[in-house]
C-alpha cells in the first residue's frame, strides 16, 4: 500500500489534506515530531523552550537552534497511534521519534533501563489496515529507519549513555501477553510493548525518518510486572531517567 492509496481512499468519499490536517489540529506540525503514548510534555519544560499549545495535546516547542511538535495522546495501543501518525502524512513532518515504556523479558534489562528496538515484532491487529486485502501481518519484523536510528545510538554512545539495542514484541493485551510470554521470548523479543510493530509499518508508507526509544517499566521475567513486585525506589529511579536524561538525549538527536 501506498499513502496516495489512503489519500485516494479518503478522496473518494469527499475528505481532501485540509480536512485531514484540520480534523486533526495538525496545522502547525513542524518537521521535528515526538509521539508518546503516555509521557506529558512536561518532560522538557525545563529546557529553555517556549512551548505553544497548538491543538489537544499538541504542543510545539520553539528555541533559537530547534524547533518541535510533540503530540501527547494519552492513549495505548496501535489502534491509537495508527490515525494519529497516518494523518502526519500530509503535514511538515520529515522527522518522527516515538517515546514510550516497555517490558523487559531479559532477566539483565533492569527497570529504567533505556532501550532502542532493532526492530519489532507485529502483534497486533491493526497493521492488517495497511495491506490492500487485509493480509496478516502477525509476527512480521517491522523497522525503524535505519539511518535515523544510528544518529540516536551515535547520541547515546557520545553521552556514554548506557542503553540496550534489541528486538521488540508489539502486543495487544498486557492482560493477555503473560500466557504467551514463552512463545514471545522464543520469537527472539527482549523487551515489549504496544505501539511500535505498526508505527514502523506506517515509516514504509509515509517514507519519513523514524526511530523510537523506550525506558523500561517492569520486568516480567523476574516478578516485577506492572501488577505487582517493583519498588518504590526502582519507580523513582524510572522516573528520573524518563523526566531528566531522555529529554536531553531527543533534543540532540533532533539537533
Amino acid at each position: 500500500m501506498k499513502y496516495e492509496d489512503l489519500l485516494n481512499s479518503h478522496l473518494k468519499f469527499g475528505t481532501t489534506k485540509d480536512d485531514i490536517i484540520n480534523g486533526s489540529n495538525y496545522n502547525q506540525i513542524l518537521e521535528n515530531v515526538v509521539i508518546a503514548p503516555w509521557w506529558n510534555h512536561d518532560m522538557f519544560l525545563n529546557l529553555g523552550f517556549n512551548v505553544e499549545e497548538i491543538g489537544e495535546r499538541i504542543f510545539n516547542f520553539y528555541k533559537e537552534d530547534l524547533s518541535f511538535s510533540f503530540i501527547e495522546l494519552k492513549r495505548i495501543g496501535a489502534p491509537a497511534i495508527m490515525d494519529y501518525v497516518l494523518s502526519l502524512g500530509v503535514t511538515k513532518c520529515k522527522n518522527l521519534v516515538f517515546l514510550g515504556s516497555a517490558g523487559s523479558l531479559d532477566k539483565n534489562i533492569n527497570i529504567g533501563d533505556i532501550v532502542v528496538p532493532e526492530y519489532s515484532i507485529c502483534g497486533d491487529g491493526a497493521s492488517r489496515y495497511l495491506n490492500k486485502n487485509l493480509e496478516d501481518e502477525f509476527l512480521k519484523k517491522e523497522y525503524p529507519s535505519k539511518q535515523y536510528t544510528n544518529k540516536l545510538l551515535n547520541v547515546l554512545e557520545k553521552n556514554n549513555i548506557n542503553y540496550r539495542y534489541v528486538p521488540n514484541y508489539s502486543t495487544d493485551s498486557v492482560f493477555t501477553q503473560f500466557y504467551h510470554l514463552d512463545k514471545i521470548i522464543e520469537l527472539g523479543a527482549k523487551t515489549i510493548e504496544m505501539e511500535t510493530a505498526l508505527l514502523f509499518k506506517c515509516r514504509e508508507i509515509l517514507n519519513i525518518n523514524m526511530t523510537a526509544l523506550f525506558c523500561i517499566s517492569d520486568n516480567i521475567i523476574i516478578n516485577k510486572s506492572l501488577f505487582s513486585g517493583r519498588s518504590l525506589e526502582e519507580n523513582n529511579y524510572r522516573h528520573k531517567v524518563r523526566d531528566e536524561i531522555i529529554p536531553n538525549i531527543i533534543i540532540e538527536l533532533l539537533k
